[in-house]
């Protein structure tokens, strides 16, 4: 196990349930969490990773009480640079089982021809044309694109 803080050198030192907080310019934080490591839609694997912005926004850095019944808003591959240059490191750990949470379905396309239905970054079957539109499309995010959703999505709290 971990000793927490640490500052990653590349995602072997990550596991599921790894979060990190992402300064707001109003001197709140939002948090990131690593959701799977690997996955066949992950370009760089010891680079990349699934994760999400949680549904949580504070006056301090997350902690794992905090996170406690909280859902994921936004979820996409990301940099490890999402982790060590926005919010300089990981702050702790809380397992996805521990509040029910699981590693959500995403189509890997827009187009629902040709489509596969994939748990986090990892293909599990064809996608069916009655499934259109029943989940998001995996996305690919810059390093501070967190920060950006983070932003939009806490503006007004």
């Amino acid at each position: 196990m971990p000793t927490y803080p640490f500052v990653p050198k590349s995602t072997r030192s990550l596991q599921p349930g790894d979060f990190w907080p992402v300064p707001l310019p109003n001197g709140r934080y939002a948090c990131g969490r690593v959701l799977q490591l690997g996955g066949a839609l992950v370009p760089t694997p010891t680079r990349g990773f699934f994760g999400a912005l949680m549904d949580w926004c504070g006056d301090h850095p997350p902690t794992s009480a905090d996170l406690r019944a909280r859902g994921f808003l936004e979820v996409g591959v990301m940099h490890l640079r999402a982790i060590t240059e926005i919010g300089k490191h990981i702050s702790g750990h809380r397992s996805l089982e521990e509040d029910g949470l699981e590693v959500p379905l995403v189509f890997d396309q827009e187009s629902i021809v040709g489509a596969r239905v994939c748990r986090g970054a990892e293909p599990l079957r064809a996608a069916k044309r009655s499934e259109q539109g029943l989940y998001p499309v995996i996305g690919y995010w810059g390093y501070d694109f967190i920060q950006a959703l983070a932003e939009e999505r806490f503006a007004e709290t």
